[in-house]
């Protein structure tokens, strides 16, 4: 979650000191205030901007017509979000993000006064907006309203990041966060209150609360799927992986992204095994020839510099030990010998690997190939404890290989 302070005030000190406490209170993102920019004009983006580098300046403009224009002169102010009005003709939010996108800016739409909060979410959504803002305006705050209701409707309704405002505070934030808002704003409850910067680390403290929740959450998921994985090895593809490096006169290993990262770490461990490893891609790495060995790590067995080399591999005569989460992939097709490490779940996704990366119930705790990964690691040390016990290697024989000009 980010906070950002609203500075809905009117005097640019007053505006400057309440900022300055609100940020050694550790808000994320301060805001120029419809009231002070329509007060001091751009002159007071230039000024927030210029006193606090480090935080992200939003200007509120409320934008309701020339939507380029508007950005454009917050941008050169040094605004890094701009916001626009959901009832604005869709052309002024266009020209608005066009514009964005040349000066590296944001786009926050505002959805106060719009009929339809979810229809127009989901519209602006496909325009290309950054942020989406619930908000509940004083004049409806007076009248009872909140925008708890409307804030769960949208946030289910889009994908992109959703703020929320309207009369927030220590009370009812834990349940914003709860409906999933991304960008909690808050006004009054810390530019009213006598003590700005103890109000805004208390808010922060809620946010470390869920921010602790979401990071546990994250392990216990990766760790559940890894158990699950090494629950369901297969002897015969472990056996074939093993046997292949044994018999090797090279073994190279090649992955790409943080699979290669993965790879390098376990070429650095068999190094400090006494294997004669390289990594593809590296300067020193020698010609592939005839009785060598290629460990190929993609997640979905398709990179196409990887199915390349084991290709190659194999027009020389080597052999290639697939580690993919498809056996049935070009990859795994290829190889001599599979080794399957499931990713995530393949139940009633898409069939192509990037949509299935993105769509299954691990979207936000262990995005992409992320469970791949981690459990490609976890399975080549479980090689590695295999290996030191096949050649009873202590820790202290490996130190003696480890880098010692780092």
């Amino acid at each position: 979650m980010i906070l950002q302070v609203a500075l809905d005030l009117t005097d640019i000190e007053q505006a400057i000191s309440i900022a300055e406490k609100a940020a050694r209170g550790g808000a994320h993102w301060l805001e120029v205030g419809t009231p002070l920019i329509k007060k001091e004009g751009m002159r007071a983006v230039e000024l927030l901007k210029r006193r606090f580098p480090d935080r992200k300046i939003v200007a509120d403009l409320k934008t309701m017509d020339t939507g380029a224009l508007e950005v454009e002169m917050a941008a050169r102010h040094g605004a890094d979000v701009v916001s626009i009005l959901g009832v604005a003709d869709d052309k002024t939010i266009k020209d608005a993000l066009a514009v964005a996108r040349k000066y590296g800016v944001k786009i926050m739409v505002d959805l106060i006064g719009v009929k339809d909060k979810v229809q127009r979410a989901k519209e602006l959504e496909q325009m290309g907006v950054h942020y989406i803002l619930v908000h509940t305006g004083i004049d409806e705050q007076a009248q009872g309203k909140t925008p708890l209701e409307d804030l769960e409707k949208v946030v289910k309704a889009v994908k992109i990041p959703v703020a929320v405002a309207g009369g927030l505070n220590l009370e009812t934030i834990p349940k914003v966060i709860e409906l999933g808002a991304t960008i909690v704003i808050v006004g009054s409850a810390i530019t009213k209150s006598k003590d700005p910067e103890g109000v805004t680390r208390k808010i922060i403290d809620l946010f470390w609360d869920e921010y602790m929740k979401t990071i546990r959450k994250a392990m216990k998921d990766i760790t559940d799927h890894i158990n699950e994985v090494a629950d369901k090895l297969r002897l015969d593809e472990v056996r074939g992986l093993v046997d292949a490096m044994i018999g090797a006169n090279k073994i190279f290993i090649y992955g790409a992204g943080r699979s290669g990262l993965v790879g390098k770490a376990f070429a650095m461990r068999l190094m400090h095994l006494d294997f004669n490893v390289y990594v593809v891609g590296e300067t020193i790495t020698p010609a592939f020839e005839e009785g060598d060995l290629l460990i190929a790590i993609s997640g979905s067995g398709e990179t196409k510099t990887i199915v390349d080399a084991a290709e190659i591999a194999k027009q020389q005569g080597g052999k290639v030990v697939a580690i993919t989460s498809y056996k049935d992939s070009t990859l795994g097709r290829l190889a001599d010998v599979v080794v399957e490490i499931p990713g995530r779940t393949k139940t009633d996704v898409p069939t192509d690997y990037i949509a299935r990366q993105m769509l299954t119930k691990y979207k936000w705790t262990a995005p992409m190939g992320t469970l791949f990964e981690d459990s490609t690691m976890i399975f080549l040390d479980g090689i590695i404890a295999l290996l030191m016990a096949t050649f009873q290697k202590t820790e202290k024989d490996m130190r003696k290989k480890h880098a010692t000009l780092e």
